[in-house]
Parts: structure tokens; C-alpha cells; sequence
């Protein structure tokens, strides 16, 4: 299970350093923008799905589907002729990630004490977070050696094998809902809502990766958009509202305090993190000179912070028996090491780079799976996967929008701080053109206030992480303080 979580977080990045290879191949940027989206529109979208699914139907089924249907996913990547195709995998891929996801955290619910799961999740953190990380590393060592496509072929020897172990080795936790049959079961998984909800989430990415860039945000291009995903998500609550209990988002799990404390924190926490991590590479490749090899390496502080984080959180949890102090923590302290970011520049040592780095992580990490734990202590073991989909969702669908969000920030910010050196530039021009070759535009003698203009839009844009990590107090502060040590587990 493990290796799927690996295969799951290098799926997240490993084509950040494959893109060029990617492009060449089939000879068009246009889609460059779903390939990482469409990964991350579907681990949103299918959130809820599977969390109805593993309470109606066997746990070991339902995660041996998810499995396979992320190796279907990787084989669509690995032979794709076209860019469409590519993208077709990719989104693939995402719904069996999100399904690999909630599925492990549902299995511990059933297998492992409560006292024990906050140690596990920050084991299983610390491995993902590990392998986000390393993922252009890896992407670009295999396309470098071996080509593009190996970044997806390698998928598929380690996750048969996880396959064929959990179909041999692995016993049912719960065999699901057995006083309805098949038929029922299909009818409570709550098909229309999903139908309305994917849409409703493809149509809100399609105008976040337009707006501010591409086209302006009053475009109809960008409008209608909006337009198509507020109307489907108030058609999608509505048929929330009319099933009752019966949906894929039960009233009784939205109306539980703590899920709603744990989904504000999580949406919170790891938007934050995602929007300091995407432009940490651009700052060190443009602002600093590095390769990316190297700037792949200066991401090491950070995975180390965060995974210590995620042990000492687990390891306390479970001896104190209580979350919420960390997540008290972690709110305070993140702002003050992201504020610390918005520092670096073109002159910046190396040694602040490394320490502060390395903090900001650590603050990070400290409470990174406590709305996990905090679902599965206040849940009974039946809803746990219910609420858990909620968390998840969260924690997939905050980066994905924020980050558009920062871009447009990027964008706008670079277009006023360099229209001084580069005349008439806009951000559609940096966009088409990116940013070596931005630089290339400007005066040879000029250089130097172009990587300065470069390195204070990027302070700026990092402010919204300052402001995301603030707005986890809210749900620090809403959050129970319940013990997993009295739960008779």
C-alpha cells in the first residue's frame, strides 16, 4: 500500500521536468496546463465517490479498483500519440489515486487502534510528501536515460505487484453494506451528484487557468465558465439537500464540527505549502542561477522539515492523545516561516535558504495530517470514509485553485515590476514566451534588476501563502479537543 502512495505522490510533479520532452513529442504547448491539472481535477472530483463506495462495498475490492484503474491511467500516459490522449491518462490516473488515497486511510481505520493511526498517518505523510518531492528528480533522471514515457511505464511492474499482494496477502477489513443488495448499493452511490460535480469542478479550473493571463476576468471566456460552475454546484448541493443522509455528503457528517474544522485547516495548510513549493524551483532556476537538478535538491529542506514534523505530530498524538495542540502550533508558527520565504532574493546565503526552508516545513508538517486523525477520532468507524473524502477533498481541491490564484498574482506582479525594464510587456507576452526568454529581451547591462523584479514578484505572490497559513487558525480554533485515547480503541 505503501508503494501505491510513492507512485501516487511522484504522479503528483514527475512531469514538471518532463514537459519539454513531452511537448517535443507531440508538437504543441497547448495542453501543458492539464497535464498537471487533469491529474488533480480528478483526485478532487472523485473524493466523494469513493468515499460512498468503500461504506457500501468491500474495502479490499473497492482499493484493488482504484489500483487498476491508476495502471490503466499510467498505461494511456505511457502510449499516448497524441496530447489529448496524454491528458485523457493523466485524468485517468487521478481517479485512481483518489481512490488509492482514501483507501488507505480507510484501511487503517479498520485495521489499526485509534491511539496508534496518528503515528501511521505521519508515517504515510512523511512517505508522500517524500515522494512529491523527489518526483522531477526522478521524472527528470528517467526522461533524461530513458525517455518521457518511462515516468509512467515504471508504474506499472511496482503497482501489479502491490496488486497481486493485496489480492493474495491482504484480508477484507469490511466487506461493506450487506443488508442491501448490488442493485441498491448502485443507487446509493449518488451517480447524479457526481455528474453534476465534475463538471461544475472542470469548468471553475478551465476559467482559474484562463483569467488574468490568457484572457481577462471579464471575458465571457472566463465568465461563462464561472457562470456553468455556479450553476452546477447549487443544482449539486440542492440534490445534497433533497437526499438527506443518503447523499455523498450526509448532513450529519457537514454538520460535525470537527470535519469542518479539519477540511478549513487541511484546504488551508496544504494550499499554503503547494504555493511556496510551485515557485520555489522558478526562484532558484531564474532568481539564483541554479540548474534543475540542483534546485531539485535546495527542495530537500523543506521534505526533511515536513517529514519531522509529520513523526513528531504522529509520535505525540499518540502519546498525549490530543491533536489539537499541534494544530494551535503549527497555525502560529507557519505564518512567521512563510513570512521568512518572502524574504529570499537575489542575494539571499545559502544558509537562509536552507534554514528557513527547512522551518517553514517543519511548521508545516507538525500538523499536516491532524484533520485526518481528527475525522477518524470523532467519526464512527462506519462514516470514517465518508468524512474522510471530505478532508481529502479539501486538501486536493485548495492547491488546485490557489495556485491558478497565484499564478495570475505572479503574472501581474512580473508585468508591473518589469515594464520598467522590458517596455509594453503583459502578462499573456510572459506567458507565451516564459521567463528566459523574457530576460532575453532586456538590456544586457539590465540584468541584474530584471532577476531582482523577477525575485519581489515572487515575494509577492508567496504573500498569499502568508495569508492561507493565517487563515488555518480558524479552524485550529474550531477544532474539538477530543482524545484518541477515549474511544475505546
Amino acid at each position: 500500500m505503501t508503494a501505491l502512495l510513492i507512485l501516487g505522490g511522484l504522479d503528483t510533479n514527475i512531469v514538471a521536468t518532463a514537459v519539454p520532452s513531452i511537448t517535443d513529442d507531440f508538437h504543441t504547448v497547448a495542453d501543458v496546463g492539464w497535464y498537471s491539472s487533469g491529474f488533480r481535477l480528478c483526485t478532487c472530483a472523485f473524493q466523494f465517490m469513493f468515499g460512498k463506495m468503500y461504506k457500501l462495498f468491500s474495502v479490499k475490492r473497492v482499493f484493488m479498483l482504484a489500483n487498476a484503474i491508476f495502471l490503466v491511467g499510467s498505461v494511456l500516459c505511457s502510449t499516448a500519440t497524441t496530447s489529448a490522449m496524454f491528458v485523457a491518462g493523466r485524468a485517468v490516473t487521478g481517479v485512481g489515486f483518489a481512490g488509492i488515497l482514501g483507501g488507505l486511510y480507510t484501511i487503517l481505520t479498520h485495521i489499526l487502534p485509534l491511539r496508534r493511526r496518528p503515528l501511521f498517518c505521519g508515517v504515510l505523510g512523511g512517505v508522500e510528501s517524500l515522494a512529491i518531492i523527489a518526483a522531477p528528480i526522478v521524472g527528470g533522471a528517467l526522461t533524461q536515460s530513458l525517455g518521457w514515457r518511462w515516468c509512467f511505464w515504471i508504474n506499472l511492474p511496482i503497482g501489479g505487484v502491490s496488486l497481486l499482494m493485496t489480492f493474495f496477502l491482504f484480508s477484507d477489513p469490511s466487506p461493506g453494506d450487506t443488508s442491501i443488495g448490488f442493485r441498491e448499493k448502485i443507487a446509493r452511490l449518488d451517480l447524479l451528484s457526481n455528474l453534476l460535480f465534475i463538471p461544475a469542478l472542470t469548468s471553475l479550473f478551465i476559467a482559474f487557468s484562463w483569467a488574468g493571463t490568457k484572457y481577462p476576468w471579464d471575458d465571457g471566456k472566463v465568465i461563462g465558465p464561472l457562470v456553468t460552475f455556479a450553476v452546477l454546484t447549487a443544482a449539486f448541493l440542492y440534490n445534497q439537500h433533497r437526499l438527506g443522509d443518503a447523499a455523498a455528503l450526509p448532513s450529519r457528517i457537514l454538520k460535525n464540527r470537527s470535519v469542518i474544522a479539519g477540511a478549513i485547516f487541511g484546504l488551508c495548510t496544504n494550499s499554503a505549502i503547494n504555493v511556496l513549493e510551485y515557485y520555489l524551483p522558478t526562484y532558484y532556476q531564474i532568481v539564483r542561477g541554479y540548474s534543475p537538478s540542483e534546485s531539485g535538491y535546495m527542495m530537500i529542506p523543506i521534505v526533511v522539515g515536513a517529514t519531522i514534523g509529520m513523526f513528531l505530530c504522529g509520535s505525540g498524538t499518540s502519546t498525549i492523545g490530543y491533536y489539537t495542540p499541534f494544530m494551535l502550533f503549527s497555525s502560529v508558527a507557519m505564518p512567521i516561516f512563510a513570512g521568512l520565504i518572502t524574504t529570499f532574493g537575489v542575494k539571499t546565503s545559502f544558509a537562509r535558504l536552507i534554514m528557513y526552508s527547512g522551518v517553514s516545513g517543519f511548521a508545516s508538517g507538525v500538523a499536516f495530517n491532524t484533520p485526518i486523525t481528527a475525522v477518524q477520532t470523532v467519526l464512527p468507524v462506519e462514516d470514517a470514509s465518508l468524512g474522510l473524502s471530505i478532508v481529502l477533498f479539501a486538501q486536493n481541491f485548495g492547491p488546485a485553485v490557489f495556485i491558478a490564484i497565484a499564478q495570475v498574482i505572479f503574472m501581474n506582479q512580473l508585468a508591473t515590476n518589469l515594464v520598467r525594464v522590458v517596455p509594453n510587456i503583459e502578462p499573456a507576452t510572459i506567458q507565451d514566451n516564459g521567463l528566459t526568454d523574457i530576460m532575453g529581451q532586456a538590456p544586457a547591462n539590465r540584468s541584474m534588476e530584471v532577476l531582482e523584479d523577477i525575485g519581489k514578484s515572487l515575494s509577492e505572490t508567496w504573500y498569499l501563502a502568508v495569508g492561507l497559513t493565517c487563515a488555518t487558525l480558524i479552524g485550529s480554533l474550531l477544532m474539538e479537543w477530543r482524545s484518541v485515547k477515549k474511544k475505546g480503541a
